[in-house]
Parts: C-alpha cells; structure tokens; sequence
C-alpha cells in the first residue's frame, strides 16, 4: 500500500480526507474486497476518527456509483428526512440580526435560540449510516464484519485527536451546553491537544452493537429506540416511527453531457443538478484555456445563472414542483444562456439575495478498484458537530438536518412532515472514453460551484484527480462579487477587474477534492487530490 497526492495502483484505492480512513479502504481492498467496500469501511472509520464533520449520527449521505461489471449508474440518497410532526411553523422566525450565522447568511432571518441549527428540534432522521450500511449491502461483496472490524480495532487501540482538537477548542462554548456531548468529546473535562488519545469507549460499544445486529439496528432495533426516545424525552419531535421507517433511496440518476461525455449525479433534493445545468451551459460554448480571461468570465456568468435556477426553483420535488427535466434539457440551457452568447463581454450586475458560507465540516470518499467500479460519496454532519446534540453513553452526536430545511413557510425548501432538505453536496461520475472518474468535495455552497470546474477541467484539459483538485477556483452565488483563489495569476484576475468584476482574491474556495479514476486501456486505478490517496 501506498499514500500520496496521487498514486496509481494495479487493483483498486480509495481517497479521503484523513489519513487512516484511506489507508483503511485501502485494506479493506486488499483483503478481498472491491471499491465500494473500500469506500464504506473508508466512510465509516471517517465516523470514527471526524465527528465535528460527520459521523454515524450524520445527517445525510449521498453517492453516484458505477458497476463495473454491468455499466450501470446508480444514485444513492441517504438524505435526512424531518420527523412526521413537523411543521412548516414549527420554528420562531425573527428578522435578520445582520450576524454570520447559518439562518441569516442562507435564509435572510434569525431563528428564536437557533432551535432549528442546535439542539433537539434541530435533529431529522439522520441518514448517514444508512448511506453506508446501504452502499455495502447493494454492491459491496465482504461480509458486514470486515467492514465495521477496522473502525472497531481504531477505536480499540485509540488514536491521536489531530484537528479535531482545533475544532472542539474552536466550538468549546457551545459544546458545553450539552453535558453529553461535552463529556464525550472532552473526557478528562479539558480542551484535547491534538496529540492526545482518543477511545471513544461509547462509540465502541455502539459499534460492536451495530456489527452484531446489522446497520439497520441504527433505524429499527436498540439504537433507534435510544436515539429517538433520547429526543422525545428533551423536547425533540423525532420518534421510535419516524426512525424505523427511514430507507435509502437507490434511482437512476441524473444525467447530462458536457463536450459528448456523460456526467451523472444523485437526484435532487442533493446538489448534482446545479452542477450538470452549468456543465450544459458551457458545453454552447468552444472550449479555451484557463489562462484567458474569457475561461473565468464565461465560467462566472453561467454559475449566476444556475445559481438563480437553484435558488428559486429546488427542493425536494415530492413536495415541491421542480421542472427537472427542463432544467437539465439542452434547449433551456440554450435559452438561458443566450444573452451570454450575444454579448460574451457583458457583466451581469442584476442583485440576487444569495449569502451563503461554506461549510467545511463535511467528508467527501472516492475509490474505484480494477474491475471498473467507481464510487462517489460525500457524508456530512451539516456544520460541526451538527446539532452538539450526543446520545448518551452512545457516542452517536447527531446531524442537524433541519437545518437545511428553510425556517421561512411558503418557500421551494421550506419544513414539511418526512421533507428532505435541499443540500449542496455534489459527487459526481464522468465516462470518458478512456477512463471513469469519480469527483466531489466538502464546502457548503462551494461544492457547486467548483464541481463544475472540477468536471470541465477533466474534459477539456484531460486533468488527472490531483490537477483537478489542486487547479485555480473560483466561486460565486448568483450576483458578485467573484471569490477567486489566491493563486490565480494576477493578470487574470486584473483582467477580470477591467472586464467589470467585481474580484476577491481568497486564501480558499471549498474543501479538498478526492476523486478516483479507473485507466481502462491499462485496468488500473489513479487517485488523488487534496487528501490522502491509498492503493493496493
């Protein structure tokens, strides 16, 4: 086995942001088994090892997988879903306090106690180990031991807090207000150093429990109860019903070409859709390098426009009308970018309400192996340490799903009973005649808009996973200013500046990108990207 930026390896590999969740895919390979076990086994020690970012109370996950042996696609959606007792009012919605917040930065407002953001009203049915425990089932081939044993023996042996650390001392006020949570992530009372040890004597016990009993122990057996009666019994609206009648949903996914190439992508209320309306958008466009202007320009001026579509018309299309197919056709996409093509110079300035930070506590795993299977996941608590809500002597500290549901009634992605809540999160699969690449990242809303780089630059400049991750960036949500990263060359971003942009030069544009390919002609793997990249 070996790690690095980008590694090519003869049988498989995976590719995730903390070291030893890679090296555990990585093994899980090597001991019989095929890429999506490494990528569940990779998911789950990232559980176990990053709980301010995800873990196995996290509120969603979601994947795009490619069989190998018989070329299909698949969506995997393992979404958060809002209990059956909620209401589209069910939150205090009070004017905007002009703060940093989560609700006045995505949904113009604040929010009596930020219940929707902390705390047990803060809590959907959390779909994370659904995710994982799903993608083993339906396509991985070891048996569902050999996928928990290695976070097992992590937990065992125990292991170095690293950034944790930093997130707990960075989150430290709040996590005290949860004596469970505080405990748990605190277990001598004290802020961690990073080189201290971690054992998580709760979280092995669950674990041991959920190797036993199976993954839907975490839904309909002893764990779901304890997670539901937990919140039922400090002021939390989730129950014994809404938890056992959680399942994942496996669909075809969606799809869309850019310069011949089919990209897909998990269904909505998951974030693939924007990603695949810009792509179609440039695809009216011939391609040029991304040292000229024009490549930033263009590429600025079609995110505006996706980024308007999302903003009004996504959701959750089982309660909401979403025009799916139109928005994902190529004669909207002509249509929507014809002024572009009219005026290729022209510098949209229409003002948009569309704040929105990036989130960076969510975990993105790719791997493919020799025999052609690709996967994308991306696994997520929402902020850190989701809801700071922490089931006690459990271990399982629990996303905060409601809070991707718009506190505000009447609108696309507002609450609703068994509702899924819009997100960002973006994986995705490219088919390219040589190779199959699996890409996605962490970064709130500036997944979507990277993804779309991330992809063009597969296609238009036959990047590899780590030139692709490493390139320039840039982002923006519907009207400027434009973030670009620090490392784009001056005279493009002056250029832009001269062109009428307005142009803020950033030390980062989202998370590290972690993405997996398999060479066809070769039958091996490459993977890379900002994290850790492991191979057998």
């Amino acid at each position: 086995m070996t790690e690095g930026m980008e590694i090519t390896s003869p049988h498989g590999a995976v590719v995730a942001g903390p070291e030893e969740a890679a090296r555990i895919g990585a093994r899980t390979i090597e001991a019989g088994g095929n890429a999506f076990d490494g990528a569940a086994a990779a998911c789950l020690a990232c559980a176990m090892l990053s709980p301010q970012s995800n873990g196995v109370g996290g509120y969603m996950a979601v994947a795009v997988v490619l069989e190998g042996k018989s070329g299909r696609v698949w969506s995997l959606d393992a979404n958060a879903r809002a209990p059956m007792a909620a209401r589209e009012d069910m939150y205090e919605v009070l004017p905007a306090s002009g703060g940093t917040g989560l609700n006045d930065n995505e949904y113009g407002c604040s929010v009596k106690d930020d219940a929707n953001v902390y705390g047990p009203l803060s809590v959907a049915v959390p779909g994370q180990m659904a995710g994982m425990g799903m993608l083993w089932e339906r396509w991985g081939r070891l048996k569902w031991e050999e996928i928990v044993a290695p976070s097992l023996e992590l937990l065992s042996n125990g292991f170095p807090y690293g950034p944790l650390a930093n997130a707990i001392r960075n989150n430290e006020g709040a996590l005290r207000r949860f004596g469970a949570t505080a405990t748990h992530l605190m277990p001598n009372g004290l802020p961690p150093n990073p080189d201290d040890i971690w054992h998580r004597p709760d979280m092995e016990k669950t674990l041991g429990r959920l190797m036993g009993a199976g993954w839907r122990d975490f839904y309909d057996g002893e764990i779901g109860r304890r997670i539901a009666d937990h919140l039922s019994g400090t002021g939390g609206i989730l129950t014994r019903e809404d938890m056992a009648g959680f399942e994942p949903r496996i669909t075809e996914p969606y799809t869309a070409e850019y310069r011949g190439v089919p990209v897909y992508g998990p269904i909505l209320p998951n974030g693939c859709l924007s990603c695949l309306q810009s792509l179609q958008m440039l695809d009216l466009f011939d391609a040029v390098s991304d040292s000229e202007v024009m490549y930033w320009h263009r590429l600025a001026e079609v995110l505006k426009l996706s980024w308007r579509d999302r903003l009004n018309y996504l959701g959750d299309p089982d309660y909401t009308e979403v025009p799916v197919e139109r928005l994902l056709s190529r004669d909207y996409a002509a249509g929507r970018a014809e002024e572009l093509r009219r005026y290729p110079e022209r510098v949209d300035r229409q003002r948009f309400p569309a704040a929105g930070k990036g989130v960076p506590e969510t975990l993105h795993v790719s791997s493919a192996d020799s025999e052609g299977n690709v996967v994308a996941v991306t696994i997520t608590q929402g902020a850190a340490f989701g809801s700071l809500v922490t089931v006690p002597e459990t271990g399982i500290i629990l996303g905060h799903g409601m809070c991707r549901l718009d506190p505000n009634p009447g609108r696309a992605n507002s609450v609703a009973p068994r509702k899924r809540p819009l997100n960002n999160t973006a994986p995705m699969i490219l088919r390219l005649s040589d190779r199959a690449v699996a890409l996605g990242m962490p970064g709130g809303r500036r997944i979507i808009s990277v993804g779309v780089q991330l992809a063009q630059r597969v296609v238009d400049f036959g990047a590899t996973s780590h030139e692709a991750a490493t390139a320039p960036r840039l982002h923006l949500v519907a009207e400027e200013p434009l973030e670009v990263l620090e490392s784009l060359d001056e005279r493009i971003v002056g250029g832009l500046g001269e062109m009428g942009h307005d142009v803020k030069v950033v030390g980062g544009v989202g998370g590290g990108s972690h993405n997996a390919e398999f060479l066809k002609e070769e039958g091996k793997v490459r993977a890379g990207g900002n994290g850790w990249a492991a191979g057998v």
